[in-house]
């Protein structure tokens, strides 16, 4: 049993778990990683294919639909998703469902999704310890993941009302992502012209010319460019109050974690602890 894993990870949150789901596969045959850039990508068809990305708004980030519109069609083949996000609301329930129609038009069964939390690239910046006790309970959970996989488990859930809507109304984000996207700016006073921004940009929507960076009208709002900038450099847009910049620390005590009065009681039913 050959598994692909296609992924998209602006910030690595979601790359970070899908190395280890890989890992955690391959006790049970071989695993590859295939990742997702701008969504042109062609790669080969597994055995069985798992798809990861963050959620953005409710919703599948554009790259990955557009992969997803490309992906050879393959009859009664089963698939997976999993995905990160940075809140374990029940709103992020219906994320995968244009995702979802568009595999199933193509032949591919659809056999549920595994959701993990994991620090926010955006809104507001987590602590470190915060951030650290969502990844040890991601590692936790993941080996059953892989087990169910392994097994072809159905685990689809029902999607309540109230994620359908959130997700039909935040699809407008797509269009507003890259309208804001065009208002990134670089600080030249912080620069350092590492150009990390323009090689790294998943759909090439940053371009430097030697004197001037410029971008483009395909920003998926990732915010690979402004979380990765080294010297914090880059503006985002309109919403630059909401820009986080800089890695998590992983490697701090998770129950040190102090989980705050945002969204409070979901994180706490998400951990399994008691409130």
């Amino acid at each position: 049993m050959k598994y692909g894993i296609y992924y998209f990870s602006g910030t690595g949150n979601t790359e970070r778990v899908v190395k280890l789901l890989a890992e955690e596969l391959k006790k049970y045959g071989s695993a590859e990683l295939y990742k997702i850039n701008d969504g042109r990508e062609i790669y080969p068809v597994c055995d069985k294919a798992i798809f990861a990305y963050p959620v953005h708004g409710f919703n599948v980030p554009a790259n990955v639909l557009r992969f997803a519109e490309n992906f050879p069609s393959y009859a009664e083949k089963g698939f997976y998703i999993v995905k990160t996000s940075g809140e374990p609301l029940r709103l992020n329930d219906a994320s995968s469902e244009k995702l979802v129609k568009i595999l199933r038009k193509k032949g591919y069964v659809y056999k549920g999704e595994y959701h993990y939390v994991m620090p926010y690239n955006m809104i507001f910046r987590h602590t470190d310890e915060m951030a650290s006790k969502m990844w040890a309970t991601a590692k936790e959970r993941i080996p059953a993941c892989a087990e169910a996989i392994a097994e072809g488990k159905n685990v689809v859930k029902k999607i309540p009302f109230r994620a359908k809507l959130a997700s039909a109304v935040c699809k407008i984000e797509r269009k507003g992502l890259r309208f804001n996207g065009r208002f990134y700016k670089v600080d030249k006073d912080k620069c350092v012209n590492c150009l990390q921004c323009v090689r790294n940009c998943p759909v090439r929507n940053i371009s430097f010319d030697g004197k001037d960076f410029r971008f483009g009208k395909e920003c998926i709002g990732c915010t690979c460019c402004a979380f990765n900038c080294p010297t914090d450099a880059i503006k985002s847009g309109i919403l630059n109050f909401m820009k986080v910049n800089g890695k998590y620390d992983f490697d701090r005590d998770p129950s040190e974690a102090e989980v705050g009065r945002y969204c409070r009681n979901s994180y706490i039913r998400y951990f399994g602890e008691k409130g």
